[in-house]
């Protein structure tokens, strides 16, 4: 009875022992992405008066990425985005833009997307959904992400993402022009993300 007791433990320990294997595989080739901000950057398109869409960016974007290099699970975003950093190529209108009808940059130095699932829709292509912080109030939002690239060796290694997605400026309590038309509700972004791993990042 003890013999055959152990031979079944055995045969047991002999089928878990692979997957468990694999899962510590898994776990170990999870990294963290330090953003470089220097190749990191939010554009963003809106309409303007009806008529062009006119555009702008970000220049000052942060944080981190978790994410296996060989694509075997999501990547995971935290990123922070400083709202006096926008750069539309026009001084007056980005103290504008930082002002108290738009972004309010004074009270609100930031805006983040912190990520809360994905779903994969093709080779390291991914539908991500995350909460979306802007004036204070958060939402959900919905981007498509690819990564772009992964180059280096197993120490030292960069990698890069860019997402597309449309938010609705009223739904966070930016509403000037959105009645008269004189800037457009839905706002356009991509965003382009380039990060490091490894000492020093």
């Amino acid at each position: 009875m003890m013999l055959r007791r152990t031979l079944w433990i055995a045969l047991i320990g002999a089928c878990l022992l692979p997957s468990l294997a694999l899962a510590t595989a898994r776990s170990a080739q999870l990294e963290t992405w330090k953003l470089d901000p220097v190749h990191c950057m939010a554009l963003f398109r809106v309409q303007h008066a009806g008529a062009g869409q006119f555009w702008g960016r970000f220049n000052d974007v942060t944080g981190t990425v978790t994410y296996p290099r060989d694509d075997s699970s999501a990547p995971e975003f935290n990123v922070t985005v400083a709202t006096k950093s926008i750069d539309t190529g026009t001084a007056k209108l980005d103290r504008n833009l930082q002002g108290p009808d738009f972004f309010n940059a004074r009270e609100f130095e930031t805006m983040t997307f912190k990520s809360t699932g994905a779903e994969r829709i093709g080779p390291r292509k991914w539908k991500v959904k995350g909460d979306l912080t802007l004036l204070g109030k958060t939402e959900e939002v919905e981007a498509v992400i690819e990564t772009t690239g992964v180059i280096g060796n197993p120490v030292v290694a960069k990698a890069g993402w860019e997402a597309t997605f449309s938010v609705f400026r009223s739904d966070f309590g930016m509403n000037w022009g959105v009645d008269n038309g004189a800037l457009g509700d839905e706002v356009r972004l991509i965003v382009g993300l380039e990060g490091d791993t490894g000492p020093g990042a």
